[in-house]
């Protein structure tokens, strides 16, 4: 007769230790921000408005390493930490341990993103109380990037340039008042509010439908020519060139944006991958004793043996 001892089963027990979850999940938010602050602060000290000071195309080459490497570090020593600090189950098989460390080591991940993006909701709830200040607020980024061409929609012409530098025209009353340009005397409209946020709507939706329809393009020429005094004509090749200005314009923009949402997504992906690997490390560390502390070791010089005399 062999007595065979059967390994107790751990039934209705959950093998998840959020204790764990949450020190690597709050050290990897901690480490995260101080890294970012510390990577804004490089980027704002390599700009300046002296171009012999500013090095514009290396502090982007930096944002873009620094937005990549920050989520890998930091989840890199939250899964650790998870990994190392949760308990050892004497009941599985070391494939089963690795996947369980691993486990926490997506769940720290999981719930860090989770709890910034609560964040940013919630802080975005705050500032924004009510729906006309979240329209206000998408108002105001379609302006940023339409408002150069807005500005050089009402610029000099040739046939104003001539007069305005001897005489100050009269405003009509729909007429903006006359800013003067320091370099030249001239003096160039500066549009209304109402005036801005009018053309700035037309060109996106002109933009978005792929086309400058003829009642958009005669509106927008009818705004121009009313407030700059120039002839139809005249503001609708302004119109004409302000389209395709508006468009390239947002087009970057459309780029921009998705390549910052891709080097985004990739460097939470491989921050996944990292919390993954730390845990599992750091599971492996822990059943095995391994002294988790870090050693600074300096190789001393060698020692040279003085060569013997003839």
């Amino acid at each position: 007769m062999v007595d065979v001892v059967a390994t107790p089963v751990r039934a209705g027990t959950s093998y998840v230790e959020w204790g764990a979850i949450f020190a690597g999940a709050l050290a990897a938010s901690a480490i995260s921000f101080v890294l970012l602050t510390a990577g804004a602060s490089i980027g704002l000290s390599l700009i300046s408005p002296y171009h012999s000071e500013s090095y514009g195309k290396v502090a982007a080459s930096i944002a873009v390493f620094w937005s990549i490497a920050v989520p890998i570090l930091s989840f890199l020593v939250g899964g650790y930490i998870a990994g190392r600090m949760r308990s050892a189950w004497a009941d599985a098989t070391s494939d089963e341990v690795q996947f369980r460390d691993g486990m926490h080591g997506l769940l720290v991940w999981a719930l860090s993103i989770v709890a910034g993006g609560l964040l940013a909701f919630l802080a975005a709830g705050a500032v924004a109380n009510s729906g006309a200040q979240v329209a206000a607020g998408a108002l105001s980024n379609r302006d940023a990037i339409v408002a150069p061409v807005i500005d050089n929609l009402f610029g000099v012409s040739a046939a104003q340039a001539e007069p305005a530098r001897g005489a100050t025209p009269t405003p009509t009353p729909r007429t903006a008042a006359p800013a003067i340009t320091p370099a030249t005397g001239e003096r160039a409209v500066v549009p209304d509010t109402e005036a801005r946020a009018t053309i700035a709507r037309t060109l996106t939706a002109a933009a978005a439908a792929g086309q400058l329809s003829p009642s958009q393009k005669r509106t927008l020429a009818q705004i121009v020519s009313e407030r700059t005094g120039i002839s139809e004509t005249e503001a609708e090749q302004r119109v004409d060139q302000a389209y395709k200005d508006a468009v390239s314009a947002i087009e970057t923009a459309r780029k921009a944006a998705v390549l910052a949402g891709l080097a985004t997504a990739t460097a939470l992906l491989a921050g996944l991958l990292a919390a993954w690997y730390a845990a599992q490390k750091g599971g492996n560390h822990r059943d095995n004793n391994v002294p988790a502390r870090v050693t600074f070791s300096v190789t001393p010089a060698l020692r040279r043996t003085p060569t013997p005399g003839p």
